[in-house]
């Protein structure tokens, strides 16, 4: 069940990172520098390739995220519909 968590985190991240770079109108460099990370790192997060670690995400949503409480309820319900997909 793990993994499919990690996957499911790995997308929900992806699509809210992008979205708030864009609605941010902001490089990816500058992203990347705000979440103390390499521009190639963020760019594989950017595009959906890699998971974010644990820094990453508190960073996001200490710094970055508007809504983090937000962002944490649409996490939970995506988890949600994986665990009843799976079951």
């Amino acid at each position: 069940m793990r993994k499919q968590y990690t996957k499911v985190l790995k997308t929900v991240f992806h699509q809210k990172l992008f979205r708030t770079r864009v609605d941010l109108g902001i490089t990816q460099e500058e992203m990347a520098y705000k979440l103390a990370m390499a521009s190639r790192t963020y760019v594989d997060l950017d595009h959906g390739k890699t998971c974010c670690s644990a820094l990453t995400l508190a960073l996001f949503l200490i710094y970055i995220c508007a809504d983090p409480l937000g962002f944490l309820e649409e996490l939970r319900d995506a988890f949600e519909r994986e665990n009843s997909q799976a079951a």
